[in-house]
């Protein structure tokens, strides 16, 4: 058995819903992907980023920084093999600082260099074979899938992972678990695509990246896997393993939206918002709803009403919210079984 499974239900016996999205974290540490982590305040963000601090040897925790400003850090991200964890994007300054963030991080773990040459800056930062783990809110990916940059850039060269459970029963203590990094990734070989679930990890990936990333992607992520279990090759364990942690993965199918082809785009942060009181709850109700968000229950409302073909209408009015089949199918597909 895959050690990540034993990782899974160690950090499920403290931090319920929290386990499959630690494990996905390790897969893209040991990848050296650029991760974005999505969730609401108070989902447990933090608890994967602070427990990463913790469990890797290279941790570089960053609030934020600039693409000029890289330049203060050239020497410690020069021949980089450690991760870059940034607790929140929402702190991270202005709208212009966190774009900058993210360009500069996505290209690094992609490109694996920088090289800026202006007036104002002078520098290059080579051989960057580092991850990074950036939690970040709803409300501010909605800002960020509003740039330019997100259709030329971003959306290809990161992950966007969508936690969705909230601690039912909070714990104030770490996850207690060890972590065996295993052996060097580029010991690995390419793996081969004939396994069955194969097509089904494709169309996953689909949705957030075009066909020749979606390979890239794939493949890292399955020779992460392999390489965490100390094996050269990629089986059919690493498929099944990413197939349940890449589900959640989904959700950007139902919340992104578009009115052009490459225009126009904007994100359902009240459906995110919701997917996650669905997941994370048994019985949800408007009061239960309006204390997670902190707000009034009139207003909770007001802002369902905008989404309410996911819901039976009917059931509304008593203050208990019933998913129709098609918000099901989505909790579904993210994961989720209720």
């Amino acid at each position: 058995m895959h050690p990540l499974y034993s990782i899974i239900n160690d950090v499920e016996k403290t931090h319920s819903g929290l386990g499959n999205a630690m494990a996905f974290s390790i897969i893209c540490v040991k990848a050296r992907e650029c991760l974005l982590l999505v969730a609401p305040s108070g989902c447990g963000k933090s608890v994967i980023t602070d427990t990463l601090a913790k469990i890797h040897p290279e941790a570089y925790p960053l609030l934020s920084i600039t693409k000029a400003r890289l330049s203060t850090f050239k020497d410690v991200f020069s021949n980089f093999r450690g991760v870059v964890l940034m607790d929140d994007m929402a702190s991270a300054g202005s709208m212009y600082e966190r774009k900058e963030t993210l360009v500069a991080f996505s290209v690094l773990c992609y490109s694996h260099f920088i090289s800026k040459h202006t007036f104002t800056s002078d520098f290059e930062i080579t051989d960057f074979h580092g991850a990074t783990v950036m939690n970040i809110q709803p409300a501010i990916l909605a800002e960020i899938y509003t740039y330019p940059e997100w259709e030329s850039l971003l959306r290809e060269k990161t992950l966007r992972y969508y936690h969705l459970y909230r601690p039912t029963k909070p714990c104030q203590d770490s996850p207690s678990f060890k972590v065996d990094w295993g052996i060097d990734i580029d010991l690995v070989k390419k793996p081969d695509y004939r396994y069955k679930l194969y097509s089904k990890v494709e169309a996953i990936a689909g949705i957030q990246w075009g066909d020749a990333r979606l390979q890239e992607h794939v493949s890292i992520l399955l020779r992460a896997s392999a390489a965490l279990d100390k094996r050269q090759t990629v089986t059919n364990d690493d498929f099944a393993l990413l197939h349940r942690l890449m589900k959640p993965m989904t959700v950007e199918r139902y919340v992104m939206h578009k009115t052009g082809f490459e225009v126009g785009r904007w994100m359902d942060t009240n459906l995110a918002a919701t997917l996650v009181e669905f997941a994370s709850w048994k019985n949800i109700s408007i009061d239960r709803i309006a204390r997670d968000y902190k707000i009034s229950p009139s207003t909770v409302y007001q802002l369902l009403s905008q989404i309410k073909e996911w819901f039976v209408a009917s059931e509304t009015m008593t203050k208990r919210l019933v998913p129709k089949p098609e918000l099901k199918k989505v909790l579904k597909e993210a994961g989720v079984e209720r």
